[in-house]
């Protein structure tokens, strides 16, 4: 094969590696899916790293602690008696030079800049207090995020196989309704397919676009065929009364 050949090969393969990416991620549903486990990896991370944080401002508090608590121990030097010997007992030779004679030392020592640096101070017992108390707070906060994260991965595993009653079950939960009820209506509308189609309706629950996309539904930004959007969409709506008008004919049946 020829170098214009190659290379030509070579940027159709990118272009269709684009392009696939593109179609993955233009639905919302995939799109999240796919960056639930990076989120996930992260929050983990953090933790890991806020734990280490912990033991080792406990530690610093606890050694801290020890050292104020321990008893203080007098050093002073006991007096030793003076071994410089006396004018008497060394008398200076008459051809030593006198201090008139002999030049003057330089009495400005050059300055040490290791000596004039003042050394750190060391954190109080409230600081480091303060520090294991902000440690314990951002630990709770990160082991809870990262169990929500994990719920919702395993949420999205059961309905990547078709099994959408553990989400149900949450979106239920959360709104205050009924989750058979829930389950039993999106089997009457679309029996569980989240790509059902029927004439102008669409998804799980069989949307029609205007109200797919209107304002009261949170989700309107994601795809109609977001399974995940669709069962919390309805759950909604189904909490704040707009059962039978937006379901005439399947909601008396499931509810």
């Amino acid at each position: 094969m020829t170098g214009w050949k190659a290379s030509l090969a070579v940027l159709i393969g990118i272009t269709a590696l684009a392009l696939s990416s593109a179609l993955f991620f233009a639905h919302p549903d995939r799109a999240r899916a796919a960056s639930l486990p990076s989120r996930l990896h992260h929050a983990r991370h953090e933790l890991r790293l806020a734990r280490q944080r912990l033991r080792h401002d406990k530690l610093a508090y606890a050694a801290a602690l020890a050292a104020q608590s321990a008893p203080s121990v007098d050093v002073t030097p006991a007096a030793t008696p003076s071994a410089t010997p006396t004018a008497s007992d060394s008398p200076v030779p008459s051809d030593s030079p006198t201090p008139s004679d002999s030049p003057a030392p330089n009495a400005t020592p050059s300055p040490d800049p290791s000596a004039t640096a003042a050394p750190a101070a060391a954190p109080s017992l409230a600081q480091l207090l303060l520090a294991v108390k902000r440690d314990k707070r951002s630990v709770r906060r990160l082991a809870a995020l990262v169990h929500r994260l994990h719920y919702e991965a395993e949420l999205r595993r059961a309905a990547a196989r078709g099994n959408w009653m553990p989400m149900v079950r949450d979106a239920a939960r959360r709104s205050h309704i009924d989750a058979v009820g829930l389950r039993r209506l999106m089997s009457l509308e679309s029996g569980g397919r989240a790509h059902a189609e029927n004439g102008p309706y669409h998804g799980l629950y069989q949307y029609c676009l205007s109200t797919w996309h209107s304002a009261w539904n949170p989700w309107r930004h994601c795809s109609v065929y977001d399974g995940e959007a669709q069962i919390r969409a309805t759950a909604l709506a189904i909490h704040r009364g707009w059962g039978r008008s937006m379901w005439p004919n399947t909601y008396p049946r499931a509810f």
